[in-house]
């Protein structure tokens, strides 16, 4: 019962990083053409207000990464997405895997089986 509840527990906690990373990336694919067809508004209507939907977009995806980056991996509890920079694994710029990546960067759980 007990590996039960565990495999329970890590199915909800994958399901919130798959939540919250599809979230992330819609706002990804949104924000351009967001902001293409709020700029033609504005050209037409000379309405500035409407510049608030599109900063929306990139205020909630910047709290989004911010919440990805420190998501916890549900089986071994370290950053999911966030690798620990040591002499072995250092590379320039690769402090934090882009959600895409579909694994724990420290024990590899799979986010799909």
């Amino acid at each position: 019962m007990d590996k039960k509840k565990a495999l329970s527990e890590q199915s909800r906690g994958l399901a919130r990083i798959r939540y919250t990373r599809r979230l992330f990336l819609a706002i990804i694919f949104a924000f351009l053409p967001f902001t293409g067809v709020t700029m033609a508004y504005i050209r037409r209507s000379g309405q500035w207000a409407a510049l608030a939907i599109p900063l929306t977009l990139f205020g909630l995806g910047m709290v989004l990464q911010y919440i990805l980056q420190h998501r916890r991996c549900p089986r071994c509890g370290e950053f999911f997405f966030l690798q620990k920079m040591t002499a072995e694994t250092y590379q320039p710029g690769s402090a934090w895997s882009f959600p895409p990546q579909k694994k724990c960067q420290h024990c590899g759980l799979m986010l799909y089986r």
